[in-house]
């Protein structure tokens, strides 16, 4: 299935407004210098049964991985075992009933550090040291900022070829592989994107903000946020939205200075080089890494017809045993900025991370938020992430409710619990029908006012395309 944006949304070939729900997965591999993909830890964890148990909660999108390091274990040589089993996921995920956005997914950069770059493309002499928390190297790590530099600034590698060259030919040769597989939707063209010797001056700016905006003495608030204790106190201060806001306004000239200066020339030329192949596929573009905190995103559009803005973000309470203490309210106002950059862009939204709610208990608050706030902006959305034993966790259970898939029309506003939905729809006459996941309930639908059709097929409901004002009602 080939999707096109149109405005703020996206479509099918039938012309169907579609709504996409779903989740991430990733195998970011291990340390391992050689061996096959699968013994450098390249090989996804799941299995067939948990795809399927995936599609059963009324997922309808995938964010597959796919990392440059498996991709090209060596310079010009791609492992094509790798990619056949890239398509041997994209055929369980198009079995199941799903499509997929393929992510060039990065964690500090190299498979030296965390993920994503090869050994051979990580040029620094700097040794690296790992932090206590993981993203906290993009901030301390000599030997990640040096990488990133190189990267950044497409400096040569092996045969003197520029490592964004061979970046944007390695995507060439994924779209090449996968471009044509029905499962295929769009490609993520690089993970939050970090800079390099700027981000502890960008960190040490959203410090000294956070200071001047609080009346606070800076180096001791760079003391709190080294003390778990201390720091989630000077966090519950950015539960007053007009504190995050001033402190994100003061540190976006940084952020929107790397988005156009560095990032978005390597975004055209892997855009470029996708499209040499592949000239329709959704093109997703993240913003700067630093933007997932509630920096507004100054990153330009790439001019691309089918081009979609895929924001990550979290609460600062990520990757910490305190997620279950995540904040409604900082999380609603880094979704605010991202909406802002959203309709400056003109485009469609993917939600490309949100979440990380982990296995543990008393996530459903914070999940039920943000999918209610997703729903009321029209958003689409993949939640980070899928990991051994998901099904049976609380935020798999508090992901799993009712929701809109296609609307014959446009979709003008729906709302969802655990187990109702709601929805309205300017119908039109497109050549299938508006389809919802509404595992269970009786339904109710409504065109001009009056009953009409709606046929209920195991979880799934559909009503036939017609013009006119719809309504859905389960419950």
């Amino acid at each position: 299935m080939k999707l096109r944006s149109d405005g703020h949304k996206l479509r099918d070939a039938s012309g169907r407004h579609r709504v996409l729900h779903g989740i991430n997965l990733v195998a970011k591999g291990n340390q391992r210098p050689a061996g096959s993909f699968s013994d450098r830890g390249f090989r996804g964890e799941w299995t067939p049964d948990d795809i399927a148990d995936l599609a059963a909660r009324g997922f309808t999108l995938i964010r597959l991985g796919v990392i440059w390091a498996a991709v090209e274990p060596e310079p010009g040589r791609y492992d094509d075992d790798y990619l056949d089993w890239v398509r041997s996921q994209l055929d369980l995920i198009h079995g199941a009933g799903m499509l997929a956005v393929l992510d060039s997914h990065q964690d500090l950069y190299s498979q030296a550090f965390s993920d994503g770059a090869p050994t051979w493309a990580t040029l620094t002499d700097q040794e690296f040291s790992a932090t206590e928390l993981w993203s906290d190297a993009y901030l301390a790590s000599p030997a990640v900022h040096e990488a990133l530099d190189r990267f950044w600034s497409n400096a040569g590698g092996p045969g003197g070829i520029g490592l964004q060259d061979r970046f944007a030919a390695m995507w060439a040769h994924v779209a090449t592989r996968l471009h044509d597989h029905p499962a295929v939707v769009g490609y993520d063209l690089l993970n939050e994107p970090t800079p390099g010797s700027q981000a502890p001056e960008t960190f040490a700016a959203l410090i000294g903000a956070f200071a001047t905006v609080t009346g606070q003495d800076p180096e001791q608030v760079f003391a709190d946020f080294a003390d778990n204790e201390a720091k989630f106190a000077q966090l519950g201060r950015l539960d007053d939205p007009e504190v995050y806001r001033a402190v994100g306004d003061a540190v976006q000239p940084l952020v929107a200075a790397f988005e156009n200066e560095a990032v978005a020339p390597l975004m055209v030329r892997v855009r470029d080089s996708i499209r040499s192949v592949d000239p329709i596929s959704l093109i997703l573009r993240e913003h700067s890494y630093f933007a997932n905190m509630g920096i507004p995103s100054g990153q330009p559009a790439l001019g691309d017809a089918n081009e979609v803005y895929s924001p990550h973000g979290y609460d600062l309470t990520v990757d910490t045993p305190a997620i279950a203490l995540s904040s409604n309210t900082r999380a609603g106002t880094i979704f605010a900025r991202h909406a802002e950059t959203a309709d400056r862009l003109g485009m469609p939204v993917i939600v490309g991370e949100w979440g990380a709610l982990d296995l543990g208990p008393g996530v459903t608050g914070h999940a039920t938020f943000l999918q209610d706030l997703f729903d009321e902006r029209g958003w689409s959305w993949t939640y980070w992430c899928w990991q051994e034993g998901f099904a049976g966790s609380e935020a798999a259970a508090s992901l799993t409710r009712p929701r809109p898939i296609a609307f014959a029309g446009d979709g003008v506003q729906w709302r969802a619990t655990a187990d109702t939905l709601h929805a309205r729809w300017r119908g039109a006459a497109t050549a299938e029908p508006s389809v919802f996941f509404a595992p269970s309930g009786q339904v109710t639908a409504l065109r001009n006012g009056a009953a009409t059709e709606a046929t209920r097929t195991g979880s799934w409901v559909s009503v036939p395309a017609a013009e006119g004002d719809f309504e859905l009602t389960v419950k």
